[in-house]
Parts: C-alpha cells; sequence; structure tokens
C-alpha cells in the first residue's frame, strides 16, 4: 500500500489528474455521481466515483510540479491505476490575444490544447525519461482525445527561475507549464497510458484568469474527457 497518499479506498483504473485539491474537489462533483474522498494525505485530495453512464472515474490532485506530479503517479500506478488524463493550466510563450478580438495564431485566455509532445526543461521529467529533452503522451489515449482539443507542444520545467529558458532542437513551443513532461516521463516508466489537455490562463504578461473563471472552463472539458474515457 503506497505510504504517500494513504489512500481511503483505491482510486478507479481512469483518473483525471488536476494539480489544485480545489479544482479535484469541483470537478468530482462535476463529473461523478456522489462521489467519496478516496485520498486525503498530505492535502492532495482525491475523489472517486461513477460517472452519469456508470463508468468509474477518480479525479486526484497532484500538487504543483513535476516533482510532487511524478509521486502521485508513482501510488496511483501502484495502486492499480491504467490511464490518466492531466487536465491542467499553461502559459502561452508569446502574448495572448483579447477573447473579444481574435488573432489568428494567437491563443486566447480559456484555450483548450491537446498536447503532442511536452519537452523537459529540467529536473524530474529529463531524469525519468533517461535524459531525453522531450517526452510523449500515450499515443492511443491522446488520438482518442482529439475531439476534445487541438494540438500543441509544453515546455515543462520544475523550476520557475527557468521559465526563460526554450528548447531549440524542436522548433517553437509555444505553451509552458510545471507538471506535463514530467506527467508523460513518470506514467511511462510505470506502464500506465497517459495524456494531457491544458489551458491557457494567460500570456508572458503575467495576468491571468481567477480561479472561478478556470472552474467554469474545465467543467466541460472535464465532461469531454470523461466522456471519452467511458468509451
Amino acid at each position: 500500500m503506497p505510504v504517500r497518499l494513504s489512500p481511503i479506498f483505491e482510486p478507479a483504473a481512469d483518473v483525471i489528474l488536476v494539480g489544485d485539491p480545489r479544482r479535484a474537489f469541483a470537478l468530482g462533483q462535476a463529473l461523478t455521481v456522489q462521489p467519496r474522498m478516496s485520498h486525503l494525505s498530505r492535502g492532495l485530495w482525491g475523489y472517486s466515483g461513477e460517472t452519469g453512464a456508470g463508468h468509474p472515474l477518480t479525479v486526484q490532485s497532484t500538487g504543483i510540479g513535476g516533482p510532487s506530479a511524478a509521486v502521485v503517479i508513482s501510488d496511483l500506478a501502484e495502486l492499480g491505476v491504467k490511464r490518466m488524463v492531466r487536465l491542467g493550466t499553461c502559459v502561452a510563450t508569446a502574448p495572448v490575444c483579447d477573447a473579444d478580438e481574435p488573432v489568428e495564431g494567437r491563443p486566447r485566455p480559456g484555450d483548450a490544447f491537446l498536447v503532442s509532445r511536452a519537452h523537459s526543461g529540467d529536473g524530474t521529467s529529463r531524469s525519468l525519461a533517461g535524459g531525453s529533452g522531450s517526452v510523449l503522451p500515450d499515443p492511443t489515449l491522446t488520438r482518442s482525445l482529439s475531439e476534445v482539443a487541438g494540438p500543441a507542444e509544453v515546455f515543462s520545467h520544475d523550476l520557475l527561475s527557468r521559465r526563460d529558458r526554450t528548447p531549440t532542437a524542436s522548433g517553437p513551443v509555444p505553451l509552458r507549464d510545471l507538471q506535463t513532461a514530467a506527467t508523460f516521463a513518470a506514467a511511462d516508466s510505470l506502464g500506465v497510458a497517459a495524456a494531457a489537455v491544458l489551458v491557457v490562463v494567460g500570456g508572458p504578461s503575467g495576468t491571468r484568469l481567477d480561479e472561478p473563471a478556470l472552474e467554469r472552463i474545465f467543467e466541460p472539458i472535464g465532461g469531454s474527457v470523461a466522456a471519452v474515457l467511458e468509451r
């Protein structure tokens, strides 16, 4: 039995991963019928239940950054989880456009993207991926999620002080986050299928969507992800 999550009861085979425990609570309530708290330790709340179609599903928080996510994923794998989808946030590397004045080729706050490749900025993801500069999601799971959002690449880093470093080997990377590369690398090393859908919260300016706005965005996206997992 994993000692870090200390589960109240075992999670479902399919898991949606979110960073913030508040988001796990909100999505657990929205996506499952009468969810029960399955994880409580260390503030890493998790909720398990069945979707409206009767499919077992867990929504689990991972905390902040790749190191925390890797530990949670390791425990989930030990508990029998087979598929996981990270539903997280990211920032655009270039200025975003206003929601009311879209500009072709530039993302808007609230836009969602399905990660096609995650570049390893440092630390956890590079270590788990054997030093590789990038990691890929599970191809079958990612293909099944193609109806949820369009593809994009993301640059993941463990250290905020390295946020200005960009990869050069694989072309432009439009998005940045703290967990996706570590999520893919950890899941792959443990034989778990993983994919990621990221919501743009802002751009380089530092202004970002607030949590109530994100909850309104995450709920329908989470519903779409859950529908794919049901099939």
